[in-house]
Parts: C-alpha cells; structure tokens; sequence
C-alpha cells in the first residue's frame, strides 16, 4: 500500500479533511474514491472525511494505485524529480499521450517504463501539454493531492511557463504583450485563429527578444493563458510565424519541426513550499541556429 503525508497549513485549521481537499482542487470523484478504496490517518490515529484538522496535524492517505499507461522502455530525460514531482525533457516528435488506441509510444508510456524501473506504483498523471513537434520541459505530478494542487496553480496563474522561440523577421517592439482570442479555423480542422466569434476564448502571451539574427530573431515567451497552439497563432498574426511552421506560415529551410522549446518553470513546490525554477537547454537543432 502506497501513501502521502501533508501538513495541515493555518489557512486550513479546523477544516474537516473532505473541505481540506476540496481546497487542494481535488474532484468530487476523486473525493468518494476516496471515501470507498483509502484509509486516513490524522497523527497515526485512524480518520474518515469528516475529521476535523488542525494546523500542523499530519494528515496521510493510504492507497494502492496501479501505473495505468502501457510501458515503453526508452531513456527519459529527467530535469528534475523528488517523491512528489517529475519534471521531464520531451524531444520533438513525441505525443504527450496516445491519440489512438495502438499507440504505445508515447512520453506518458515512456513515464510509464520509468515508473515501473523505479518501482513508483502510482498512476501516470501529467499536469500540462506540449505540442508534438515542441520540445521541453513537462510536468508530472506522483499523486493526487500534488495533482489538484498544481492545476489549481495553473488556473490562478501561479505557475510560469517560460518558452523559446525562432521567429522570422525582425520585431518592431523587443518587448510586448499580445491579447487576442483564439477559435478554431472554420475551414481547417487542426488549425486555430486569432478571432472575435463568441466560441473564442481570450488569450495572452508575452514576448522579450533575446537575440536577433539574419531573418529571424530568438523570442522568450510567457504564456498568461494555455490555448491550443496559442505561441504559434499569436506569433503569426503579427508576422512573425515560427520557423518550422508550416501550418501558421513558417517556412523549413533552416529547422523541419515548428521551432518552440518549454524552456522554463517557475512556482512554488505545491507540497513543500519550496521556490523552484527550472530550465531546460535549447536541443540540439534550435541551438544550432543561434550561431
């Protein structure tokens, strides 16, 4: 049997554990499983949902959970991990999770081999997506608690994901921010837009040039917001598509994939408190455009 401890913050003093988790964004689902499958302990004394804490109580969570994607034996590239996180190098080219059923190589099946090497019995939960063509940085959280805790911090926006980015052209402005709203292409299916229909939803992205070259320039972005192809749609709107991307005007010369990298993650570990920041290099065939 498997389980995970938190220590009950002053924010939280006499909350019964099921308000307790309702604060950690954990689902209504995910709360009854809960209640049906766990044993609670508060202090090593046997708990239930309706228990009362108080601050700095202990409160642990005893279950036994099963790694719920097919294991593919491939070398992960870890950039950082301890007993609640797992931060990992996605190469270009590499789905996050399977988009059918017959495939099983995946990064989530790659995590799956990791988890089973290391003997982490837990299920494979990934708090974020990348495109399959983006590089960088992914995180994944080895419980639910962290889980609900992470997704809570990407609603209020107190996780930052950092990008880079090769776009063509030289920007007018080295800093900027761009707010527009993003739809879907009506007249093709995996493309998105910049639009003011009501289906759209805001979006925000800001932009500081690092570097410039010979046609296109190194862009660091923020992302406010976390729409579909939001870096490559708003990029392109100001002329100023990606390398590499074809879909959104970016010529192939110079880079055949679309030229992003998940660079960086700032924010507060969800369970320790711990101020991380953590930066992933440039691969291999962006960095070699920076010369």
């Amino acid at each position: 049997m498997d389980s995970i401890k938190i220590v009950v913050k002053k924010e939280f003093d006499q909350m019964n554990v099921k308000e307790l988790l309702k604060c950690f964004n954990v689902g209504k689902g995910k709360i009854e499983e809960i209640r049906n499958n766990f044993s609670i302990k508060i202090n090593k004394e046997k708990a239930s949902l309706e228990s009362v804490v108080s601050t700095k109580d202990e409160v642990t969570f005893f279950f036994t959970e099963k790694i719920d994607y097919t294991p593919y034996s491939l070398k992960l590239d870890v950039v950082y991990e301890d007993e609640y996180l797992l931060i990992v190098n996605k190469p270009s080219g590499m789905l996050i999770h399977p988009d059918k059923e017959d495939n099983d190589k995946t990064l989530v099946n790659v995590v799956a081999s990791y988890y089973y090497e290391n003997k982490i019995f837990r299920n494979v939960r990934y708090v974020h997506r990348i495109d399959e063509e983006t590089s960088g940085i992914v995180i994944f959280a080895k419980d639910f608690i962290t889980m609900g805790l992470l997704n809570d911090m990407i609603i209020n926006k107190t996780l930052k994901r950092y990008y880079l980015a090769l776009c063509h052209n030289k920007f007018k402005n080295l800093k900027g921010e761009i707010n527009a709203s993003i739809g879907r292409d009506r007249h093709q299916s995996n493309k998105y837009r910049v639009s003011s229909s009501s289906m759209s939803k805001s979006a925000k992205t800001t932009y500081e040039v690092v570097k410039e070259y010979k046609g296109y320039s190194l862009v660091k972005l923020l992302l406010d917001t976390g729409r579909t192809h939001q870096i490559r749609v708003h990029m392109s709107y100001f002329n100023h598509p990606l390398l590499g991307d074809s879909l959104y005007g970016g010529k192939k010369d110079l880079i055949k994939r679309v030229a992003l990298h998940s660079y960086q993650v700032k924010f507060n570990h969800p369970i320790t408190n711990e101020y991380l920041d953590v930066v992933c290099p440039l691969h291999e065939d962006m960095k070699r455009l920076e010369k």
